[in-house]
């Protein structure tokens, strides 16, 4: 029996074409702003009305099928890939000296909320272009299947929210969950922008700059990241950490007034202050831009207040570590995650007590408060291990291209790992294949890899399950013969 089948295919498309509709949707809101700023507003609106008419029809001329997890996984993988191409589109329009490659780069990392831009003068960008990046940052933060899930109350919700690496719950139902991520993360960006505003950025800064670090995104309207003042980057160390390390149903219990206990956030703060100290005595930079740089890193969000180029290896080297680590579960970030290497760390430790107790020894394997059961060690092992050997892909393909290796490790890194710092490979002049591969780093990284190579074994499977029916048949057909 097939696992897809034709009626599969069809709703697949049929889910895609909702999705096509609520991004050609989004993209009318920078060409409302185009036309209050007296700018070229035909570049959204244009490509937003034929999206919506094509996604219309798509959804119009299929059938929609109960969503199972497989379904999703596809789903999910095509949909990122879409919306990056579709968000191209304004930009490749905007920008004299963009091809569309560029186009598919520079939305894929907005999108995935990893914050490389392959722009050279964000500045002379128009407001409405600025905001596009921003908005597809923000949105991309939650999610885009969680966008389609919450403006449309979809069946087969529960099986999109898992599909999209998330398997934390706030509330019973994952609906319920959603809506509640979305008060939670209007909260926190109204408040952000309020608060970057009073310490001196202009509303127009401090929407965008909130908005791009909020959802752990990093992309800026400045061509210096964040060229803002100490108080400014200390708001943003906490708009960052509360994007990327604290998870939502930690949010969620705090603004209830619920108890806390949460093992991630009290991992994290001993990583980041060890690591922000190496950088302050290695290359010797102020305490707050180490921590800036430091959580950051561990957040996926790419801002920067020094050059990473100009740090030294060993601090190098420790931003790769915490880069590697990455942020809480739950959250906007990026990155093996801070769970996935406590569990691994925990397994290791309960291997060597077994290896030194008497025989038949019962060992209760506990993270926190909560078991450790069989399934959730292989699942922190396998993500893991997928995440490594994309790192190792990716170095290897910007090594090849003549880039130096250990810039290219933290490149690599940063690329699949969804985190946006650079030591200034990526840029404009970057050789086409370098760009496909941070395309596909980048879209590999954000969904946790199991769903791309979903999409990806898809063809090969079907093709040897046909083999295998047209085997039993000719058997069949054989025997009958005798």
């Amino acid at each position: 029996m097939k696992i897809f089948k034709k009626r599969d295919a069809a709703g697949i498309m049929h889910e895609l074409g909702l999705l096509m509709m609520s991004i050609g949707s989004l993209m009318i809101v920078p060409g409302i702003f185009a036309v209050y700023y007296s700018e070229n507003w035909s570049i959204f609106v244009v490509p937003a009305l034929a999206f919506i008419l094509l996604g219309y029809l798509v959804n119009r001329f299929t059938k929609s099928i109960p969503i199972k997890l497989k379904h999703a996984m596809v789903i999910s993988a095509l949909a990122w890939l879409m919306a990056s191409m579709m968000g191209a589109v304004p930009l490749t329009l905007s920008i004299d000296y963009f091809g569309y490659i560029d186009g598919v780069f520079e939305s894929m990392s907005a999108w995935t909320t990893t914050g490389f831009s392959i722009i050279s003068d964000v500045e002379s960008l128009p407001r409405s272009v600025q905001l596009w990046r921003s908005l597809q940052q923000w949105v991309g933060g939650v999610g885009v299947l969680v966008m389609v899930i919450s403006i449309l109350s979809k069946a087969g919700a529960s099986a999109y929210y898992r599909a999209e690496a998330r398997e934390e719950k706030i509330l019973p139902s994952t609906l319920g969950t959603v809506k509640k991520i979305w008060h939670i993360y209007i909260l926190y960006t109204v408040l952000g922008i309020c608060m970057l505003y009073i310490s001196g950025l202009n509303l127009w800064d401090a929407i965008n700059i909130c908005m791009c670090g909020i959802s752990t995104g990093g992309m800026s309207v400045s061509n210096s990241s964040f060229p803002y003042g100490d108080v400014a980057k200390l708001i943003m160390i906490a708009i960052m950490y509360i994007g990327g390390v604290v998870s939502f149903s930690v949010h969620h219990n705090l603004l209830t007034g619920k108890d806390v206990h949460d093992i991630q956030t009290k991992a994290s703060i001993p990583i980041l202050a060890i690591s922000a100290l190496v950088l302050v005595l290695s290359s010797g930079i102020s305490p707050i831009d180490a921590l800036f740089t430091m959580v950051s890193a561990m957040t996926s969000t790419g801002f920067s207040t020094v050059s990473m180029a100009g740090l030294s290896n060993i601090s190098l080297a420790v931003v790769i570590f915490v880069m590697v680590i990455g942020g809480a579960t739950g959250t906007t970030t990026g990155g093996i995650k801070l769970m996935r290497f406590l569990i691994m760390g925990k397994a290791f430790y309960y291997k060597l007590k077994e290896s030194v107790l008497p025989a038949g020894s019962v060992v209760y394997k506990k993270i926190g408060k909560n078991i450790m059961s069989g399934n959730l060690i292989t699942d922190a092992f396998i993500i893991g291990f997928g995440y490594v050997v994309h790192y190792i892909m990716a170095s290897l393909m910007l090594i090849f291209l003549g880039y130096d290796p250990y810039k290219s490790l933290f490149e690599a890194v940063s690329m699949v790992a969804n985190m946006g710092l650079s030591v200034n490979i990526v840029s404009s002049a970057m050789h086409p294949l370098a760009k496909l591969t941070g395309i596909i780093s980048m879209w590999v990284g954000r969904l946790e890899i199991i769903p791309v190579y979903v999409l990806l074994i898809l063809p090969a499977y079907l093709k040897l399950k046909d083999m295998g029916n047209n085997s039993k048949n000719e058997i069949i057909c054989q025997k009958n013969r005798k």
